[in-house]
């Protein structure tokens, strides 16, 4: 297993394909105070949280060095392309594209 996905109620699933990450991102139109989120995290511990506004928090959750980066994307399309990449490992693009203006 390279990456796995937390659902809304916090169950693991192992690397969903693209139809069952959009899926996923269905549940959190209605999230709620303990439930707010889903999230994808990579084996090298990169994890990125998405919220029903598609607010984004990206972070190394096994560095305690590593600060989140927040955002708000303009679209799902561009929240999925994120997750994507976030499984595919790519990392520095995650990275890069939160950075741009």
């Amino acid at each position: 297993m390279t990456y796995f996905m937390y659902d809304a109620m916090g169950e693991e699933i192992d690397e969903p394909d693209e139809a069952q990450i959009r899926s996923l991102l269905a549940e959190i139109s209605s999230a709620d105070e303990e439930h707010p989120d889903v999230s994808l995290q990579h084996e090298s511990g990169w994890s990125l949280s998405v919220f029903p506004d598609r607010f984004v928090r990206w972070q190394n959750v096994e560095s305690a060095q590593s600060e989140p980066v927040d955002a708000t994307l303009s679209s799902w399309d561009d929240v999925v392309g994120l997750l994507l990449m976030t499984a595919r490992g790519e990392t520095d693009e995650v990275t890069s594209a939160l950075a741009a203006p």
